[in-house]
């Protein structure tokens, strides 16, 4: 007999529970995740790191050497630029690495929702190994940068975890809302890949948010990428403290976004086996 676990879907608390009770199966999911991606490639998990590297390389030489734009208002602030921007693009390299997923993770994966009793909830957190990587790679080669060009890297770099973590929260919220929804609607995978476009243009990821007119900022800062971005590149390359106030507030509203996310989880699971 066929057993299938969206009969009984577990309440957001026994969720939250069962990333701890599971914890041994979901190392072996991202190792897994991590593999498969790299396993056919030549050169194997080397593109981990050539990848930001190829990223860093043909944004500078666009930007900085054929658009000659600048950071700033000082004499020579190339250096500046590239790694500023690469800060950005870093950050959003991470959103669009588990949003542009998202809407696939279950539907990818019927086998799971059919004919094991399988903790589904599991499945949204996959793409978390690779996306962590990407991002210390991304950010070991923006200190390596700044200690290259500046002598130094700035020791406020050290809260660079505490701005990570309500960014990462908030998107593991979104990718369970996009993972359950993409179930039931196919095209959602086409419109989140325009969205994730959208949402670097629509941020500061490759423009000073000081260019901004004072007037359109406030729009800007709807979206969950331009807070983080203004305060990475504080901590990591200005030596600025973080905004503890508006970290607080970023991080309540991740919370509310994580747990929704969790409850529409929940609420449409028992529906994906009839779907796939």
């Amino acid at each position: 007999m066929t057993l299938n676990n969206v009969n009984r879907p577990p309440s957001t608390a026994a969720m939250l529970g069962s990333f701890w009770t599971n914890r041994n199966l979901l190392v072996q999911l991202w190792k897994r995740d991590f593999s498969m991606r790299y396993r056919n490639g030549l050169l194997g998990a080397a593109w981990a790191l050539l990848n930001p590297l190829m990223m860093l390389t043909l944004y500078s030489f666009v930007f900085v050497f054929v658009f000659k734009m600048r950071w700033g208002a000082g004499p020579d602030t190339r250096g500046n630029f590239v790694i500023l921007l690469f800060t950005g693009l870093v950050v959003h390299g991470f959103f669009a690495e588990f949003v542009n997923r998202a809407p696939l993770l279950i539907a990818s994966n019927p086998s799971y929702v059919k004919k094991v009793v399988f903790p589904l909830e599991l499945l949204p957190l996959v793409p978390l190994l690779g996306a962590l990587i990407n991002l210390v790679i991304g950010m070991l080669l923006i200190a390596i940068l700044l200690f290259y060009l500046q002598g130094s890297v700035p020791l406020t770099i050290v809260f660079l975890p505490i701005i990570i973590a309500p960014y990462a929260l908030l998107i593991l919220g979104l990718t369970y809302f996009l993972s359950a929804t993409g179930v039931f609607v196919r095209d959602l995978a086409h419109i989140v890949g325009i969205l994730s476009t959208v949402a670097m243009f629509a941020s500061p990821v490759l423009f000073p948010l000081e260019n901004v007119p004072v007037a359109y900022r406030p729009f800007l800062y709807a979206n969950p990428l331009t807070l983080i971005v203004e305060q990475l590149r504080g901590v990591a390359i200005l030596g600025t403290m973080p905004d503890w106030t508006m970290l607080i507030a970023y991080l309540l509203v991740a919370c509310i976004v994580f747990l929704a996310g969790l409850a529409w989880f929940q609420a449409t699971r028992k529906g994906f086996a009839d779907v796939l």
